[in-house]
């Protein structure tokens, strides 16, 4: 055992152990206030919705590269896999920071949506409507993403992005909401930008300091109106009699 963890990253023990003890949590809070078994909190509403997820992931990235791109901002393509960056993550070995944050990726983003939006969003909405549960569950989503442990992260978190977590948060509650409380959809959204940002090795150089905040806002609020007027039930409809 202890050859075990001389070998795995010792932040990857950390930030495994933290999302599982809310994955854990929020397991046991379904049970209990949910008065469901989990098969059926977890029982996937509707390949489309799932489908759905990754359209909106797919089309986050492109319009937020190109609205970067149109205000001058520098996108430079590196060799796969980029292993630049896994530095402050690596005490053993690059390629294993690499797999193992590829891995947590996904399994914090299926801890998250479960805990946030499965629970939290799922029992606020219940008592106080559906735009305080978005906004309290992307309170705690935005406290999630502080790494105590990691000094100086918190003043890098707060300007670089603070703004995306809670813009994320609002979104992804509100695909939550229209996909009638799937979490397959959410989740599919999330691993997919999250697997993104850790496997494409895409590098921007924003020309001017308000780029970034410029791009993150455009993005999410055009993503909300097209979901906002999306004929979902046409669509269902129209899938099913196929």
């Amino acid at each position: 055992m202890w050859n075990f963890f001389s070998i795995i990253e010792p932040i990857f023990v950390f930030s495994f152990l933290s999302y599982f003890v809310v994955f854990i949590i929020a397991l046991i809070l379904l049970k209990k206030d949910s008065g469901k078994s989990l098969s059926s909190v977890f029982k996937n509403k509707g390949n489309l919705m799932i489908l759905m997820g990754l359209v909106f992931a797919l089309l986050y990235l492109g319009l937020w590269y190109l609205i970067c791109f149109v205000l001058g901002s520098k996108i430079e393509f590196n060799s796969f896999p980029s292993l630049t960056g896994f530095e402050d993550y690596a005490v053993f070995s690059l390629p294993l920071a690499f797999g193992l944050y590829l891995a947590f990726s996904v399994f914090g983003a299926f801890a998250e949506e479960v805990a946030y939006r499965g629970y939290i969003q799922t029992r606020i909405s219940s008592r106080f409507g559906n735009l305080v549960a978005i906004l309290v569950a992307t309170l705690f989503f935005s406290l999630q993403h502080i790494h105590v442990f990691q000094s100086g992260w918190f003043i890098q978190f707060l300007q670089n992005q603070l703004l995306h977590v809670v813009l994320f948060g609002i979104f992804v509650g509100y695909l939550f909401l229209k996909s009638k409380e799937n979490i397959w959809s959410v989740f599919a959204f999330h691993a997919m930008l999250n697997v993104f940002s850790v496997s494409i090795p895409i590098m921007v150089t924003h020309a001017f300091s308000f780029t970034f905040y410029i791009a993150e806002i455009v993005s999410f609020m055009a993503m909300i109106l097209i979901l906002r007027y999306l004929p979902l039930k046409t669509i269902e409809y129209s899938v099913k009699d196929k």
